[in-house]
């Protein structure tokens, strides 16, 4: 069973993993190594930030994946990374942003959710589609939206 949950201590070390893993962050970034120090600072305060909804994704309780809404006002970015190769292709990352896109629109009272994709990655943008986000703008990176319906 998927959940979306808060994150807890003892995913840092997934975390800390997945960020140094090149062929995993190219999906989304440009890659740059992660010190130990860097990431436990990042940990600490994305765990403390009142703009930040920053959830762990879990399949029968194991860590797959992280999603998050960066929140600025009543409009948000989203970010999702699955981070368990076998834990994709599976409708994951698909029920994640649905189920993060419901929370920003009916917990948060958010009006707008967009997001940067880069146009090679066909996987995520499918995921973002069959979601419901459109897009407002092409190039190397794509910006896609979801506006609420109300």
């Amino acid at each position: 069973m998927l959940t979306l949950e808060p994150l807890r201590d003892e995913d840092s070390d997934a975390l800390f993993a997945w960020i140094n893993d090149a062929d995993l962050v190219a999906l989304s970034a440009v890659f740059r190594p992660v010190s130990r120090a860097e990431h436990d600072a990042w940990f600490a305060d994305v765990r403390s930030r009142p703009d930040v909804l920053m959830r762990a994704i879990r399949d029968d309780g194991a860590l797959i994946g992280t999603c998050q809404l960066l929140v600025d006002g009543d409009e948000a970015e989203l970010r999702i990374r699955i981070g368990v190769a076998g834990a994709r292709d599976r409708g994951a990352g698909t029920w994640a942003v649905r189920e993060l896109v419901r929370v920003g629109f009916e917990e948060l009272g958010l009006r707008r959710i967009w997001l940067q994709v880069f146009a090679v990655n066909a996987r995520a943008i499918r995921v973002y589609e069959k979601a419901g986000f459109t897009r407002v703008s092409d190039g190397a990176t794509c910006v896609m939206e979801i506006r609420a319906t109300t």
